[in-house]
């Protein structure tokens, strides 16, 4: 971290002094005699000195032509000048401020001091100039208390204030009742300018989710999804409130109306993503009813109401799962009676050392209702195989040995379900859009499904008739909005959908299905057009308003009759090709000329938006709808920690205030910083302990 250079700003009358008549002479190591440097003395008159160059300068004594000399010389760098008893110290200062090198390179070296570089748009409570504000601490502390989740209590703790006071002596303590009500100013602040970023955004989607919180209190989380002005696909979360039981569909639409009224972002809505139950599905049949009253239905509702991808397949890899749920309860079981018992789990880890089984890999235990912990599990125990045998044979209270059939089995499971694990993970991403990828992933999926359907193992074919049942049930039919959303990929366009729709659908139904994806996205594109030209006549109507208060008359009507003539010239002009079959007849992109995983659909878009005006604002809208709930889902994380025992009193407005706005904070700091997210202080927790218990090893010096 650079310094700034020295400045000594005395309030002095000193004059100016010519540095040609100071007396400057050589730096030591010349050959000149410098005599013994002394400490400064108080001047002849008594007065003490009040200066601070004298804390750069000593007065020695030289010899010059045979006599001693006083003079001043630099503590750093040995330069001499003519001694000064009374009068400016000019000279000195300016030695001290730009020309010692000794000083300056001082300057330059700051050792043990971490470089907290200014991140842009974040004001810090001391700048560079070194001005303290206790506002802005006041403001800072606030955001810290938000962002990382801690009690209003943190302000007052003893050594956070020995170490406040030891940075600043000007610090003075704040209570919890003051930093709570700088937490509502910081968060009224913040959301009124997440209202200025909405005004400017054309199309809004919505995710939302339901929770129980420890006091049995239900909450609704509403997050809103938006392209912004820079192509970044955002997300925010606007509402975390709690609903009166039951909660019925009528009740979760009329919280849903209520939030978006409130943030008067009503008639910019495009989505909302659901999970599948029936309530969410009567919510959003009478929010959709709502906005086509109001004239303000989007997208001709096509892709108004989404079903949360994730969750399907949570029911489509349950189903498959059930198949072999003896298997699972006989893992299950062995893996929590080894991990409640450490004598146990040292035996188990020294017959895996014998055994030459790595043990850095921890024995995991599922979470009954998230079958990827339960594909962890699995993937835990298989490392393992050998290890239970023989720990079965050793211990006889242990019941839950596997066979060779059951192991055979549990392999075969774990290796049919990573396909569904990959395409749950990308489905789940929030930081880029999912739309324009479920064509491509649901297809490796039905066709997992499909051959082991058709697989001549009967125990794969068993387990994949439900899962065949159930995900027939819900993507019998493919979405218009994931197949629209792939064709606005330029990775994929229509091949996507051709080569998809012949594996998804019988050889008689493909083209007559392709076609219906096609016509619907040349009417939204016919709708964007229209639109595009109604928002620049009234631009037009607007400005020529405006302009014909100044115009007189005569010349007023010499231009409309220019204006005509150039209609007339432009009749026998041939129409161009849309931007939309300009873009379906060139080639699809390249993705081998980037590296793997570099590709960003809304950037590809954000560089050729000038050469198709009307597809880029659609892809815009289109791209921005998620395919599941987690964005919300994530929410009842944050709620969770803070809505603890020691906090369920809150109301719910102070709930509402610190899970929004350590959302936002903590969304903006990860984004300029460009670093992953911040932590909160039970986060940075559970990140330094090591939450998956690995197999220990007793140690050979204590057997």
């Amino acid at each position: 971290m650079s310094s700034q250079p020295i400045k000594l700003d005395e309030n002095s009358s000193d004059e100016d002094h010519d540095e040609s008549q100071s007396g400057e002479i050589e730096e030591a190591g010349d050959a000149v005699d410098t005599g013994v440097i002394e400490e400064p003395n108080e001047a002849k008159s008594g007065r003490k000195r009040k200066s601070r160059v004298w804390d750069f300068f000593a007065e020695v004594e030289v010899k010059e032509k045979g006599k001693m000399v006083p003079k001043v010389q630099c503590m750093h760098c040995k330069k001499k000048y003519k001694h000064v008893s009374r009068g400016p110290t000019t000279t000195l200062k300016r030695h001290i401020e730009s020309k010692c090198p000794k000083i300056r390179q001082m300057q330059g070296k700051t050792q043990g001091v971490i470089n907290f570089e200014p991140q842009e748009n974040v004001s810090l409570p001391v700048g560079l100039c070194g001005v303290y504000d206790p506002m802005k601490n006041r403001e800072i502390m606030a955001r810290m208390i938000i962002a990382h989740e801690l009690p209003f209590a943190f302000v007052e703790y003893t050594w956070f204030n020995h170490l406040m006071k030891y940075n600043n002596p000007a610090f003075q303590p704040v209570s919890r009742f003051t930093i709570r009500n700088e937490c509502i100013k910081v968060f009224e602040s913040d959301r009124d300018e997440i209202k200025k970023l909405f005004r400017n955004t054309s199309r809004i989607s919505l995710t939302s989710d339901c929770w129980t919180s420890n006091t049995t209190v239900g909450y609704m989380s509403l997050t809103t999804h938006y392209v912004d002005a820079e192509w970044k696909l955002q997300k925010r979360i606007i509402s975390f409130i709690d609903l009166s039981p039951p909660h019925s569909g009528q009740v979760l639409a009329d919280g849903i109306l209520e939030c978006i009224m409130k943030w008067s972002i009503q008639d910019k809505i495009g989505s909302i993503t659901l999970d599948n139950a029936s309530n969410n599905d009567r919510a959003a049949t009478i929010l959709m009813s709502n906005f086509q009253e109001r004239g303000k239905l989007h997208f001709d509702g096509l892709f108004f109401h989404v079903k949360c991808c994730a969750h399907i397949l949570n029911l489509v890899v349950q189903d498959g799962l059930s198949v072999i749920k003896d298997c699972l309860i006989k893992i299950r079981e062995g893996v929590k009676y080894l991990r409640k018992s450490p004598g146990k789990l040292f035996q188990f880890g020294e017959i895996a050392i014998g055994l030459g089984i790595q043990t850095k890999r921890s024995l995991c235990c599922d979470v009954k209702t998230r079958w990827n912990s339960t594909h962890r599990m699995i993937e835990s125990a298989l490392h393992y195989r050998s290890t239970f045998h023989q720990y079965a044979e050793r211990d006889p209270n242990f019941e839950w040995e596997l066979n060779d059939d059951e192991w055979a089995s549990a392999s075969a499971v774990c290796k049919f379900l990573e396909v569904f694990l990959d395409a749950t993970n990308i489905f789940s991403g929030t930081l880029y859009p999912t739309s324009n990828l479920f064509l491509v992933e649901i297809f490796n999926v039905k066709k997992v499904i499909c051959d082991a359907y058709g697989s001549s193992n009967e125990f794969l074919r068993t387990m994949s008739e439900p899962m065949f049942q159930k995900f027939e049930k819900y993507w019998g039919e493919v979405g218009i909005l994931m197949a629209i959303a792939s064709i606005l990929d330029p990775r994929y366009k229509l091949v996507s959908v051709e080569y998809a729709f012949k594996e998804l659908y019988p050889a008689y139904e493909v083209e007559e299905r392709i076609k219906e994806v096609t016509n619907k996205l040349k009417k939204l594109h016919l709708k964007y057009a229209k639109e595009r030209v109604t928002c620049k006549a009234a631009a037009s109507t607007s400005s020529m308003s405006a302009a014909d208060a100044l115009v007189e008359p005569s010349e007023r009507s010499q231009n409309q009759e220019i204006f005509k003539a150039f209609l007339k010239a432009r009749v026998g002009e041939k129409s161009t090709k849309s931007d939309l079959e300009t873009y379906l007849e060139e080639p699809i992109f390249d993705e081998e000329e980037q590296a793997e995983g570099t590709f960003d659909v809304l950037l590809w878009w954000s560089q050729n938006c000038s050469k198709f005006p009307i597809l880029s604002k659609l892809a815009r809208d289109v791209l921005c709808i998620p395919i599941t709930t987690v964005a919300s889902e994530s929410t009842f994380s944050a709620g969770g920690r803070i809505l603890d025992d020691y906090r369920s009193s809150l109301t719910k407005d102070m709930v509402e205030l610190l899970v929004c706005g350590g959302d936002w904070m903590r969304t903006e700091i990860t984004a300029k910083s460009k670093k992953s997210t911040i932590l909160t202080l039970q986060q940075a927790a559970k990140a330094e302990e090591n939450l998956n218990v690995e197999v220990p090893i007793k140690n050979p010096s204590t057997i």
